[in-house]
């Protein structure tokens, strides 16, 4: 009887840890699992995502986007944020070309905007908006055109803006090439406000690949609308940084 009362709190205790680590390994199995059905759900989802940041006469700004798959077209949708103001974008990608040696995609999107510096939004309605991608080789060509109607809602002028380069990739990380940008006012928010030109910046950018899946962007440009009375050298550009995955 003592044999027995001395063998079976151990073969208990035994069981018991025996029962533990079966349930922590099913566990890891299914966490395991799971994590390998997630990581197959968004490869097979295709949602692709990217991060950019630009410093230019406008300050820091920061933008997250992502596109989502809907059949031969996606659904894409960006924030773009600038000191206190923030605009939302939304739009449809269209690919009229994609092959091996020639890429065509056209992006309408329409977008809002606030600035939270007051309670008093929506202030800005931009659109329509075009963006345009085009990679034929090694040359690649990128077109934005905006505009932003902000008169409607006692916030600013109306304005046009269009910013296109052309760049040849002279090597896997580094592509170079002209720029060109413009920007115009439309309307103005008071009846003394000059509509038309405002800026036109002539330049070259170069891209650099900075590992997988990221690009730093420089553009030095010269702003040919420059007042008479103006000391400033006319050189402008911006930097900016992209991250897509």
């Amino acid at each position: 009887m003592k044999s027995k009362a001395f063998w079976l709190p151990q073969i208990l205790a035994l069981a018991c840890i025996l029962a533990v680590g079966g349930v922590s390994m099913v566990y890891a199995d299914a966490h395991g699992a799971g994590e390998e059905m997630e990581m197959e759900m968004e490869e097979e989802s295709g949602i692709s995502g990217w991060f950019r940041t630009d410093t230019d006469s406008l300050g820091t700004q920061i933008w997250f986007g992502g596109s989502y798959p809907m059949g031969s077209v996606s659904i894409d949708s960006d924030i773009y944020v600038v000191g206190t103001f923030a605009e939302f974008d939304l739009g449809i990608g269209i690919p009229v070309v994609d092959d091996e040696s020639l890429s065509l995609t056209f992006l309408p999107m329409v977008g809002i905007g606030f600035d939270y510096e007051t309670a008093n939004g929506p202030n800005s309605l931009i659109a329509p908006q075009l963006f345009t991608y085009l990679t034929a080789g090694s040359i690649s060509f990128e077109s934005w055109i905006q505009m932003f109607f902000n008169t409607s809602f006692d916030y600013d002028d109306d304005l046009f803006y269009t910013r296109n380069f052309i760049l040849y990739s002279v090597t896997d990380n580094i592509a170079i090439g002209p720029q060109l940008e413009v920007g115009a006012t439309l309307a103005g928010l008071e009846e003394e406000t000059e509509t038309g030109l405002d800026s036109l910046v002539v330049g070259g950018r170069i891209n650099m690949a900075y590992g997988e899946n990221n690009t730093l962007g420089l553009f030095v440009g010269f702003e040919t609308q420059m007042d008479e009375e103006s000391e400033d050298s006319g050189i402008t550009g911006r930097m900016t940084f992209v991250r897509t995955w």
